[in-house]
């Protein structure tokens, strides 16, 4: 009976390592692609930040698969943001070879974009008709100078809000930065994002960032979709749209506590009150213009004749301040200020990190006025949102369109071993244990097998 005991014993050690990487095989040799197996009912959540949308501030971007388009290449999805105190609800078509926006409403337009740029993002490397495994080196490069190799790098368990996911890290280095996206084979989505802006010198600031905050099905709208859009900006039919090229004021000043140089340019020329206007700031050092303060945290006011402060574009979007990052940015919003004069104070709030308490040694303002029409009184259309979108930095070549960039394909060798050597060297292992075990019992080696 022992010597059947001893067999058995020895017969699992040995199988058991070879089954165990025949299944992280199997799993290697998994295709994805953004969408597969996107299905109806399906729910994500996601707390998300992108470069170009207000330089990473804090965005909640939620979805539902309300249903399959009429003629079934395509998804219809309930598409929820949570902006500060903005919030939008709408619906966004997504088709199924990639799961980029094709319609939506235009109230969530530029959330899409968003979207786009951090969600699906994936898919300027993989689709439904090239769908990739885990077991190659490279899906595809950057689109930047010396573009990186992006491929899977290592097989990683994390935790989420959503719950524990067993993932691939698909990602690439550059400069000081390891971008990662983590991947469960098994959703249609990545379940988290680390991607850095692709600088040569530095800390690279986000690129953007993605986590998993719900996820899962349901035949019926989930509750967290069950709110209403907040009133957007109404502008009347006869705004001009802002064009900075075209029609621009520009000009410099040094803070009243000459901590600093902000430069701003803005557009139309002479708006009208209750029209939108786009506004770039520069935030410069005074010594030398062309380096920039980078980290700076604030605001863009409305005053009165006496500067008593009547608006405060980071309140109007529900956060504590605006963020320069890399000391440049670009806002539009609706102006609301006087005629024949608005007053408009920028007010530099300090240096620090996204959300911290900053450090007001360079702290300061700049103040000056400009013409403004009277406003158009009724009619209004809805404006949608009240910021800008630019491409992302970040452009990628493999095949597939994204943010307008042209894509190349990438070869790769599929192939892996039927038996790999790991596997070799675990059962050496086993059979030396059991020689071992053999030796140090004598009684056992009697034993006939």
């Amino acid at each position: 009976m022992r010597k059947h005991v001893i067999f058995a014993i020895f017969t699992f050690l040995l199988i058991m390592p070879v089954a165990f990487q025949s299944v992280q095989a199997t799993k290697s040799t998994d295709s994805w692609y953004p969408g597969k197996g996107l299905k109806q009912g399906d729910y994500f959540s996601y707390n998300v930040c992108f470069t170009d949308w207000h330089n990473c501030a804090p965005l909640q971007m939620s979805f539902w698969v309300k249903n399959q388009t009429s003629d079934g290449s395509g998804w219809n999805l309930v598409f929820l943001t949570v902006d500060g105190a903005i919030v939008q609800e709408g619906i966004m078509t997504i088709g199924n070879i990639t799961p980029d926006p094709e319609t939506f409403d235009p109230n969530i337009s530029d959330y899409t974009a968003v979207y786009r740029s951090t969600v699906s993002w994936l898919d300027a490397f993989a689709t439904n008709d090239s769908p990739k495994t885990f077991d190659v080196p490279a899906w595809g490069r950057t689109g930047s100078v010396g573009g990186q190799s992006v491929g899977p790098l290592n097989h990683e368990t994390i935790t989420e809000p959503a719950g524990t996911f067993d993932t691939w890290v698909v990602g690439w280095h550059k400069g000081n930065a390891d971008n990662k996206i983590w991947i469960d084979s098994s959703l249609p989505f990545p379940v988290k994002a680390n991607v850095y802006v692709d600088v040569n010198t530095g800390t690279p600031p986000p690129d953007y960032t993605l986590d998993l905050l719900q996820n899962g099905n349901s035949q019926t709208e989930p509750s967290f979709l069950q709110v209403s859009s907040t009133t957007t900006a109404g502008v009347n039919a006869g705004c001009e749209a802002p064009n900075m090229l075209q029609d621009s004021v520009h000009a410099t000043a040094t803070t009243d506590s000459n901590s600093m140089i902000i430069e701003y340019r803005y557009s139309p020329s002479n708006p009208h009150n209750g029209c939108p206007i786009e506004m770039r700031l520069s935030f410069e050092q005074v010594y030398d213009q062309t380096q920039k303060v980078s980290n700076i945290q604030y605001d863009i006011f409305t005053v009165d004749n006496n500067g008593v402060k009547l608006s405060s574009l980071a309140q109007t979007l529900g956060r504590s301040s605006l963020f320069a990052p890399v000391g440049d940015d670009d806002n539009t919003f609706v102006l609301n200020g006087s005629t024949p004069l608005s007053h408009i104070l920028i007010a530099a709030l300090g240096t620090g990190a996204q959300g911290s308490t900053p450090n007001v040694s360079s702290a300061g303002n700049v103040q000056f006025d400009i013409n403004t029409q009277t406003s158009f009184g009724s009619s209004p259309v809805s404006m949608g949102t009240t910021s800008s979108m630019t491409n992302s930095s970040m452009t990628m070549t493999n095949g597939t369109s994204m943010n307008n960039s042209t894509m190349t394909n990438s070869t790769v060798n599929n192939t892996i071993p039927e038996f790999p050597l790991s596997s070799l060297m675990i059962m050496a292992i086993v059979v030396g244990l059991t020689i071992l075990f053999v030796r140090m019992h004598p009684n056992l080696s009697n034993i006939r097998l």
